[in-house]
């Protein structure tokens, strides 16, 4: 349910106390605010695996482990070589003679590795494969990806030495010539010459197999709920949506907006007759010391994301001393929002990188030093339309980066799956025109049919990153951070001093007023000079509150690898 790690030896010689290694790891990797299972060992010949706080419907089969859900899976599912399965999961498949770790359609759970002349360590977790390596090295090239994106960035990991399992991948390590190989399909759209009637109805058909194929027991699975279409899909055509239990969570108020996510979702369930429960995120008495310490040791640092946590995990922490086994998530890939240029596929797609913002010129010396630019494979092909790169961008870098960085912060407490992102469906999506997928428009005359007379929700129930810090404590709990010698060691001084004198206290209780100018172009322009004045007088500017988040996750980070290193000698 929460990690899983891999070591195989060059010499077939077992790990030194092993057992005792993942027993004090197991207490470093899952959160404080509950008590796990015992871990799971399996050891042969100069192979060992664990799964930390492990969840009785986890596939297993000898050495090899499925962290995850699969679609009608053939029995040999566990032996290498044999054929790829759909779902949604991280695959670890084993024996004598192989490892093999194959990652899911569009990498919607991380795979982790790192293979020297005698060793070769896979995992869910970047903190335990240091821990057994002894060792940190950091990797300085992660800083501005997560200080402009909140994300590690495209492939990258906290070590330089660690390795990232790209989406739709095959790694094959032979273990008698301790070679690796790497099998790979890029991501390509091709459209497919048909009516729009049948691209329909062969849409409906994946939808609705993958929907009837999930071996799950609905009672023992939660749907988190909220006024968008995609968690109401799933809601739709689950077959035994009777006994699946929905769940919201939010700002208290949020429940008197009637365009909100919370009041949505709750009359969705009323009207379908399902359990709906609200969570209420600011009821939480737990110091922000504790929150950000359980948000980076659930997610690892992985994302900046830390607003929908701050009840500090009480509704996760309910959910797996209830007994539930997972959520089930509404991630999808079936088109995205019009664009009329590249800079906003990578504004949408959260690709951003320092050169984008507009207010960082006082730390120009910062960005110049990082150097950062995007790689070549996330720019445009040249015969790429612009819809196909779009949609290319979310499958190569907004799932496998940002949405499995989110559902990492939840696999501490639950398993969690992802209908929507199975290979059928996907290999479905890619086959459509770029009309039909863009703002989903074929997905939504898909759901029209089945869908209740209640509209989409346009508000937000929890509040957002920019919203954060909105105390004294929480600001200086940042300026502390900030102020320490390990801020000073990793960071650059003119970035430091940029931050501090310019945090501050928000309030996102306070809605700020329309601009007149904005509104009288709002009520006098036509809609294609709207577009383009919105476009020009839309300025990006980074957050500096965000900023500060960031930098303090990069600082708080680094003292956690730093810190297993010396328990992992010690023990």
């Amino acid at each position: 349910m929460a990690k899983f790690i891999l070591i195989c030896t060059r010499n077939g010689k077992q790990i030194d106390s092993f057992s005792k290694k993942i027993q004090t790891l197991s207490k470093r990797l899952i959160p404080d605010n509950i008590s796990p299972d015992p871990p799971l060992i399996i050891q042969e010949k100069g192979l060992s695996i664990s799964i930390f706080n492990p969840c009785s419907n986890l596939p297993v089969e000898k050495t090899s482990v499925c962290m995850g859900n699969l679609l009608q899976p053939r029995d040999d599912w566990w032996r290498p070589s044999a054929e790829i399965p759909d779902g949604s999961y991280a695959l670890f498949r084993s024996d004598k003679d192989t490892i093999e770790l194959i990652s899911d359609y569009l990498g919607s759970r991380t795979i982790w590795y790192i293979h020297t002349d005698n060793e070769f360590i896979a995992s869910t977790s970047q903190r335990a494969i240091i821990f057994f390596l002894q060792d940190f090295q950091p990797n300085p090239d992660v800083y501005p990806w997560m200080l402009s994106s909140g994300t590690l960035g495209p492939g990258l990991s906290w070590d330089t030495r660690i390795k990232f399992l790209a989406g739709n991948t095959r790694l094959i390590l032979d273990r008698p010539s301790w070679k690796v190989a790497l099998l790979h399909e890029p991501v390509r759209f091709t459209p497919s010459d048909i009516p729009d009637d049948r691209h329909e109805s062969q849409l409906k058909e994946a939808i609705e197999w993958v929907c009837e194929n999930l071996d799950i027991d609905y009672k023992k699975w939660i749907l988190p709920l909220s006024g968008g279409l995609d968690s109401r899909a799933i809601l739709l055509f689950t077959r035994n949506r009777e006994n699946l239990k929905c769940i919201t969570w939010g700002i208290s108020s949020s429940l008197k907006d009637k365009k909100n996510d919370a009041y949505i979702a709750k009359s969705l369930a009323e009207h379908l007759n399902v359990e709906h429960e609200f969570f209420d995120l600011e009821s939480s008495s737990t110091s922000f010391d504790s929150i950000f310490r359980r948000f980076l040791t659930a997610g690892e640092g992985r994302t900046d994301n830390i607003a929908g946590y701050m009840d500090g995990f009480r509704v996760w922490k309910h959910l797996f001393e209830s007994g539930y086994q997972g959520i089930l998530r509404g991630d999808q890939a079936f088109g995205n929002r019009t664009v009329s240029r590249v800079e906003e596929v990578y504004k949408n797609m959260g690709c951003n990188i320092l050169t984008d913002y507009e207010n960082l010129h006082p730390v120009e010396d910062v960005i110049q030093k990082y150097g950062q630019s995007r790689p070549f494979s996330l720019e445009k092909g040249e015969d790429e339309s612009l819809e196909s790169f779009r949609d290319r961008v979310n499958s190569e870098f907004e799932i496998p980066i940002i949405l499995a960085a989110l559902s990492d912060l939840k696999l501490s407490y639950v398993e969690v799956v992802n209908p929507f992102l199975s290979r059928r469906i996907v290999q479905q999506v890619r086959q459509l025109p770029d009309d039909l997928r863009t703002n989903k428009r074929l997905f939504r005359k898909i759901i029209q049919h089945r869908n209740p007379d209640i509209p989409l929700a346009q508000h937000r129930a929890i509040a957002t990153t920019k919203d954060f810090l909105k105390s004294q404590k929480e600001i200086d709990y940042i300026a502390d951070e900030l102020s320490s010698n390990t801020a000073k060691f990793i960071l650059p001084d003119s970035l430091i001093r940029y931050i501090l004198q310019n945090m501050k206290i928000t309030d996102p209780g306070v809605h700020r007023k329309t601009p007149v100018l904005h509104s009288l172009i709002g009520q006098l322009a036509p809609k294609k000079i709207k577009k383009s004045i919105k476009r020009t007088m839309k300025r990006k500017i980074l957050g500096i509150n965000i900023l500060a988040l960031r930098a303090c996750l990069i600082c708080k980070m680094h003292k956690i690898f730093l810190d297993d290193i010396n328990v992992s000698h010690q023990g």
